[in-house]
């Protein structure tokens, strides 16, 4: 699937690139927030290598389609699933079709005193009193993530999934007021002692573990593990829109996903 998306926006680079330009051309990416750390990379070696000006918006991923179905302006869009470009593709929004370009993990984060391992996960996530965090489902993937894991587990243990779903529905209005200047919301609930574990993607474990030092992060085993797969939503015919996705999807682009934490795609099967 990556192949094909690279061999459809070569074809459209090759025929629309206008010649250089002087002045830096800026190219709207609405990116899911577990990419922050590729956007910004991929946006200092756009400016560096093209002249091109990347001007980003982060969101859940689910938000920022329904913005885009609505009418927001936006040349890329970087999803953490591939449900939500491949829904624009099929209401006839995006220049070429939804292209696959990394992939990630799911990771539970919890206190290192608490002594969480593989053996033990599901017996201390149902633990009674045990408040479970995760995003919202259909507003970002990472919430339908942590629901396929809960559902997975119920496979195993049945009635188990809705007691998961209800432990993590109930920490979903839970807020606390941080106390550092960019520090992210679990980070904060973490600090505050208002929840005890949380389900994320593990890109994004180790930022968590720096701010909150007391917080270890274990890698959910592969048989729960829905394995999230990102994609790439190409929304404008801008030249330098198709080759700030090219660059993505280039041995370059697929370095800088590996370097963020991701896995990426190229070179081998989605």
């Amino acid at each position: 699937m990556i192949r094909g998306g690279i061999v459809a926006l070569m074809g459209l680079v090759a025929t629309r690139m206008a010649p250089a330009q002087t002045a830096p051309v800026s190219v709207e990416i609405f990116s899911a927030g577990s990419l922050r750390g590729v956007v910004s990379e991929l946006a200092s070696k756009a400016a560096a290598d093209y002249g091109i000006v990347v001007k980003p918006t982060f969101g859940g991923s689910g938000s920022l389609r329904e913005r885009i179905e609505k009418g927001a302006a936006a040349d890329l869009f970087m999803s953490a699933d591939v449900g939500s470009p491949r829904k624009l593709a099929l209401e006839g929004r995006t220049v070429v079709p939804a292209i696959p370009f990394a992939r990630n993990r799911m990771c539970i984060m919890s206190r290192r005193a608490a002594g969480v391992t593989a053996a033990n996960l599901v017996d201390r996530m149902l633990e009674r009193g045990v408040r479970l965090k995760t995003s919202t489902p259909l507003e970002d993937p990472a919430g339908d993530y942590a629901w396929a894991i809960f559902d997975r587990i119920d496979a195993l243990r049945p009635g188990s999934g809705d007691v998961l779903k209800a432990k993590a529905r109930a920490s979903m209005s839970v807020t606390a007021t941080p106390t550092k200047p960019g520090e992210s919301a679990a980070a904060t609930l973490f600090a505050a002692k208002k929840i005890d574990m949380s389900i994320t993607y593990c890109s994004g474990a180790a930022a968590l573990e720096q701010q909150v030092p007391q917080l270890t992060s274990l890698v959910v085993p592969p048989r729960l593990d829905p394995h999230p797969l990102y994609g790439l939503a190409v929304l404008s015919d801008k030249p330098q829109a198709q080759r700030l996705a090219l660059l993505l999807l280039s041995q370059a682009g697929q370095a800088i996903v590996e370097q963020q934490g991701l896995v990426p795609l190229a070179g081998s099967p989605p």
